[in-house]
């Protein structure tokens, strides 16, 4: 993706967040995927004309997905633009998104989330989810099929303040670029990242904290345990 690119997709998308769904409607496997080639659609209109024959649930599963895939190739450039950071030249290859510093042990696949709803449930109002118990779940609850890879992974981690939805918050892309600035800065020039480790893979956690001004703060999650 290019600048310019980037600049275009992401008005786009900021323009049709609040008509995203809230919601999936559906958990993403092989089945409903196969519906529709999604990666076809270079615009959420044009993906709304394909999807005209099914019914409101294919409608809303594929709105939302498309979506959150066009952020998080937004995401993704945000971390490759900086001349520190390789992009995949693979496209193919799902086992990493990006290269720190040209070290190949910092490859990383990068997921943009929400806390999950399972760990959600058990918490006080007031009450942190635990780093540890959130890279467990998603590692070992919505990882199938193809994802069933272990890998280096960077959770980007949308808390949205008093909204039924992060779509706004996901399309934040001046703030996301702000804070990735600042994360990669932090790896580079800490002596030996303090990464959590899952199964020998490094993983950490970026969590976007929107505030009730809109504006939007940030933790690093292995870097501030310390």
């Amino acid at each position: 993706m290019t600048a310019q690119e980037f600049k275009v997709l992401a008005l786009h998308l900021e323009a049709i967040a609040p008509h995203v769904p809230e919601r999936w409607g559906a958990i993403q496997n092989d089945k409903s995927d196969a519906k529709i080639n999604m990666f076809r659609y270079a615009s959420f209109e044009a993906l709304e004309i394909a999807l005209k024959p099914f019914d409101d649930g294919v409608k809303t599963y594929f709105k939302k997905r498309w979506f959150l895939w066009k952020c998080a190739q937004c995401d993704e450039y945000l971390f490759y633009k900086h001349t520190d950071v390789l992009k995949n030249p693979d496209r193919k290859d799902q086992n990493w998104d990006f290269e720190f510093f040209g070290e190949k042990r910092l490859q990383f696949d990068l997921k943009g989330t929400v806390i999950p709803k399972a760990i959600k449930q058990r918490l006080n109002p007031t009450e942190s989810p635990s780093a540890e118990a959130i890279i467990n779940f998603f590692y070992t609850k919505q990882s199938r099929g193809i994802r069933d890879n272990i890998q280096n992974r960077l959770f980007v981690i949308h808390c949205p303040f008093g909204r039924a939805s992060d779509n706004l918050l996901r399309v934040n892309f001046q703030a996301k670029a702000l804070i990735y600035s600042q994360y990669i800065h932090a790896v580079k020039h800490h002596d030996n990242y303090p990464f959590f480790v899952y199964k020998s893979k490094l993983v950490d956690i970026l969590y976007l904290n929107e505030q009730t001004d809109g504006t939007v703060c940030y933790e690093f999650a292995a870097l501030d345990r310390n």
